[in-house]
Parts: C-alpha cells; sequence; structure tokens
C-alpha cells in the first residue's frame, strides 16, 4: 500500500478526555476518576507541557458520564443531575467563585438546528435574577445571586463575531464570572450526547463543526469563564473508523470458542468496546492491509476516501432531540441549584 500523507487531517474533538485517551504520553497531564454515586467523573488537569503535547489548552476538565441519559429513565436522569451539581461545585471552588459573585449564563448555538440547540435550551430553562435585583431588590430572598442569561445567536445569522457580543454584554453586565454553554463534537460514537465536559479553560464558537472563532475565556474577558460542552456530533470517519473496530472485535469473538455477544438489542444497553481486542491474524483475514493500520492511519485512510467526495459529513443520533431536551433540562436545572443556595438547599431536603 503506498505511503499517505495525510498531515492536515485533524480528527474532530472538543473532548479533553479523548485526546488523552489518544496520546502515548501523561507527560504533563494529571488524570482522576471519581464515582459520585453511580456516575463516573474524570477529573483531568493539564499543565504547560501537556498543551504541547495534546494541542488542548491547560487547564482543568471535568468529564461527566451521562450514558444513563439515553434511557430517558427518570431516576437515571437524577443521577446525572446530582453528579453534575458536585461537579460544577468542585469547579466553583476551584475557580474560588463567591457565593455572591454576578453570573452570566451564554447559551451559545443554533435552536434553529437540534445538534447545535443545547446553549438556547439551557438558557431558556435557567433562573435569572438580575433583573429582579435591579427592579424589586427587596423581594430578593437571602441566598440568591444575580444571574443574567443571554442567547446571542450564530455568526450566520447577525453577521457578527460571537466573542464580540458576548464581550459587549459583559462589559455592560460587569459579571465577576462566566458560565457559557455550547455543544461540541467527540471523535468516538460511544460519547455523541453520553458526556459533559466542563472546563475552565473556556470555549470556541463553532469549533464543533470545525468554525473556530475568537475564544470566550478569561484571557479574553477578563473575569473566570467555565465552559459547559456536550458533544451532539460526529463525523463520518469516526463513524466508520469506530465501525471497522467492532466489526473486528465482533468477528474475532465470533471465531472464539466461547464468544461475548457484543451486540445489543436495547437503546438503554451500551457497548464495552474495550472488551476484546482483536489478534492480528484476526484482522488481516476479514480486512487485509486495512485491518493492520494504526488507528490514526486507518482514520487518515477514511479521510482521504470520504473528503475529495464531500462524504465526511457531521451526524448526530435520531434520538437528539429527546437527548437534547434531557440534558439540556439536567444542566440548566444543576446550575439552578449550585447558583442559588436555596435551590440547593430545597434539593437536598
Amino acid at each position: 500500500m503506498k505511503d499517505i500523507d495525510l498531515s492536515n487531517y485533524q480528527p474532530r474533538t472538543d473532548l479533553a478526555y479523548e485526546e488523552i485517551e489518544a496520546s502515548e504520553s501523561n507527560t504533563g497531564i494529571m488524570n482522576e476518576e471519581l464515582h459520585m454515586g453511580e456516575v463516573k467523573i474524570y477529573k483531568t488537569s493539564i499543565d504547560e507541557r501537556g498543551e504541547q503535547l495534546l494541542g488542548k489548552k491547560k487547564g482543568l476538565y471535568l468529564t461527566v458520564d451521562t450514558t444513563g441519559v439515553i434511557t430517558q429513565d427518570h431516576d437515571e436522569l437524577v443521577k446525572i443531575q446530582d453528579a453534575l451539581v458536585e461537579t460544577l461545585g468542585m469547579m466553583f471552588t476551584h475557580l474560588n467563585i463567591g457565593k455572591d459573585d454576578k453570573c452570566l449564563v451564554i447559551g451559545l448555538g443554533n435552536d434553529k438546528v437540534t445538534p447545535d440547540a443545547l446553549g438556547p435550551v439551557v438558557i431558556e430553562n435557567i433562573l435569572v435574577t438580575n433583573h429582579i435585583f435591579e427592579i424589586q431588590p427587596e423581594n430578593v430572598e437571602e441566598g440568591y445571586r444575580r444571574v443574567c442569561g443571554v442567547i446571542p445567536g450564530v455568526m450566520g445569522e447577525t453577521g457578527i463575531e460571537t466573542y464580540e457580543i458576548v464581550d459587549a454584554i459583559a462589559k455592560r453586565v460587569s459579571p465577576d464570572f462566566v458560565v457559557v454553554v455550547d455543544a461540541l463534537a467527540a471523535k468516538s460514537i460511544k460519547r455523541v450526547n453520553k458526556t459533559i465536559q466542563i472546563t475552565d479553560t473556556g470555549i470556541h464558537p463553532g469549533s464543533g463543526v470545525g468554525n473556530k472563532r475568537k475564544e470566550i475565556s478569561k484571557e479574553t474577558l477578563g473575569v473566570p469563564v467555565i465552559a459547559i460542552g456536550v458533544p451532539t456530533v460526529v463525523d463520518a470517519v469516526s463513524i466508520t473508523s469506530d465501525t471497522i473496530d467492532f466489526i473486528l472485535k465482533y468477528l474475532g469473538q465470533e471465531m472464539n470458542p466461547e464468544p461475548k455477544d457484543l451486540l445489543v438489542t436495547s437503546a438503554s444497553k451500551s457497548i464495552n468496546y474495550d472488551d476484546y481486542t482483536p489478534k492480528e491474524e484476526v484482522k488481516k483475514h476479514f480486512f487485509g492491509h486495512i485491518g493492520l493500520l494504526e488507528e490514526e492511519e486507518k482514520r487518515q485512510l477514511i479521510y482521504e476516501a470520504l473528503s475529495p467526495s464531500g462524504f465526511n459529513m457531521m451526524v448526530t443520533p435520531k434520538e437528539v432531540d429527546t437527548n437534547i431536551e434531557d440534558l439540556g433540562m439536567i444542566i440548566s436545572k444543576s446550575l439552578d441549584i449550585v447558583l442559588h443556595e436555596p435551590i440547593k438547599e430545597n434539593a437536598t431536603s
């Protein structure tokens, strides 16, 4: 097979956890797996060395496993919400955010495009209080903080860089910290709509579909910025690559005397892609030289085949409507609980 030079290909992922999984080095990276009830939380700290290695901005990344959201089971959703509340609390503590600090919540995205509607859905459901402080301060119960919320739209609709809108609003409102909610892109199908990432590094609007704009971060706004993101799309290269891996693992296990069934019969079950690693002879038998390619080589080959024809599409699951609704409500309710002490007390009582 000829050598393939695809140095321009960059797998689309906004998740630090995926970058770390693909990395062969842990230099400049600190990883810790936590459990909040039955929900897994991955705590990742990246320093200057890790930033250079991964190309991921240094800072703290907290990744919440929200696989249970696909079941639409009320108890599972409550467990995820409780874990997210704890995770947001960790980030607030990390950034030394005070209980009276004023908050500006930004919902990035396009509410007319379902996979990109997470930010607007969150803003539509959070409790905003700043106007009450301005108009009827005597009616504000002790423990509530000033919270503003805004949906700046997308550049294709407004003709204005999203950062410019956010910066202008921030200068007018003067928040002590900013929370930005946006849809992201994943490099693996097993994380689409099944992960919430929280980071103190800010965000690039539009990065989920490869349209990076000026970042919204502490460096650009001058106040701490907490970015909350959910990967809602994955590109065709990743889908094809993951499918090849899954087929190889399935066929490899079928050739074993006592194979494990990797097939699932219910959307409520999840697949563990790490259960089985096929042998080299199995890979070559079914896929020839392609089966023997390293992960990045395989992705590069698929990219070369799909891109010239315009087939490297961004794809989202058919259940995205309900997923976005559930995740949007979980995030908005979690923010309310963390931002307002009385709501937290009522939620835990």
